[in-house]
């Protein structure tokens, strides 16, 4: 990609911005990637690793990258948006361990107005790791503005 950081396209920011950067990005696809270690401190387990159900944020915040790549195609600046929810999250490991890079996916497969619906997985070098399909949405401006505080 050329030199975008995933800062730019996530409204999200430390320690939450689960990330490492943005791989690929076309259409109706995005990849991302992130290597397990101190950008996760705050979500690790007591034995050091990332516990599997952080996969969901993952993948989350992969569908927002996708979104924020829309966006700046469109000339228009990061939007917040929300995870309705996720059917069949199924993960093959019960954590990822520190060092390991992992590479999520999510594919659009339906979108309606903000409501959209993708497909994701991460996967460990080629070893798919875990699966889902997340319902999201992205609110527009003055929907966002009734549901944000105004001194945000």
């Amino acid at each position: 990609m050329n030199e975008i950081t995933i800062a730019e396209l996530l409204p999200h920011q430390a320690p939450m911005l689960l990330l490492d950067s943005l791989l690929d990005y076309q259409g109706t696809r995005v990849r991302c990637e992130t290597r397990v270690g101190d950008r996760h401190r705050l979500l690790l387990d007591e034995q050091g690793s990332l516990p599997a159900w952080v996969g969901l944020e993952l993948m989350a915040q992969t569908i927002a990258a996708w979104a924020g790549m829309r966006g700046r195609e469109r000339g228009e600046p990061v939007r917040i948006g929300m995870l309705l929810g996720s059917r069949q999250y199924q993960s093959q490991l019960p954590a990822f361990a520190v060092g390991e890079r992992l590479v999520i996916e999510a594919e659009c497969l339906l979108e309606d107005g903000g409501m959209a619906s993708f497909e994701c997985r991460i996967l460990r070098g080629d070893r798919l790791c875990a699966e889902a399909r997340l319902s999201t949405y992205l609110p527009s401006d003055s929907e966002l503005a009734n549901i944000l505080p105004l001194d945000r």
